[in-house]
């Protein structure tokens, strides 16, 4: 019987290891994403848009929570990333706008005060993009944003 319960606590240590590495992962870019952000550059469907987003504002906060405002419209939501996949995975749950209630997937990078995100801007698609590229025909959203200084 100490055997069987040592062999259980080696599984659940060596199961775990990467389990826990994922979550501080995913903890240090959560934590990196806090802030307010404008967009720099946007494409929609290989189409340049930036014009349009310009106006667009961004702000994460701890708790995995965003408000997005565009004019007279405003979205709070949710989101989760995993860190550990290649490219870097983010999951959407907007409260509000067209996506309201379905899982808008994405995927992301950093790059010091840029934060790059690709999303699948059609949820009933629910597929993630798997390049950070918005070609024609598609609806595939590629947003640069540049965090705000305080």
């Amino acid at each position: 019987m100490q055997a069987f319960r040592s062999l259980a606590v080696v599984a659940v240590l060596c199961l775990g290891g990467p389990l826990l590495a994922d979550d501080k992962k995913n903890e240090a870019d959560l934590k990196a994403m806090v802030g307010n952000w404008r967009v720099e550059k946007a494409e929609l469907g290989g189409k340049d848009i930036t014009e349009a987003l310009k106006v667009l504002k961004f702000n994460i906060r701890e708790g995995d929570k965003y408000t997005a405002e565009h004019g007279n419209e405003k979205d709070d939501g949710t989101f989760t990333v995993d860190a550990a996949k290649v490219p870097k995975e983010l999951d959407v749950k907007p409260t509000g706008g067209p996506a309201r209630g379905k899982t808008v997937k994405g995927i992301y990078k950093f790059d010091g005060d840029t934060l790059t995100i690709c999303y699948e801007h059609d949820a009933e698609k629910g597929k993630r993009p798997e390049k950070f590229e918005s070609k024609a025909d598609t609806t595939l959203l590629l947003i640069t944003y540049k965090r705000e200084k305080k």
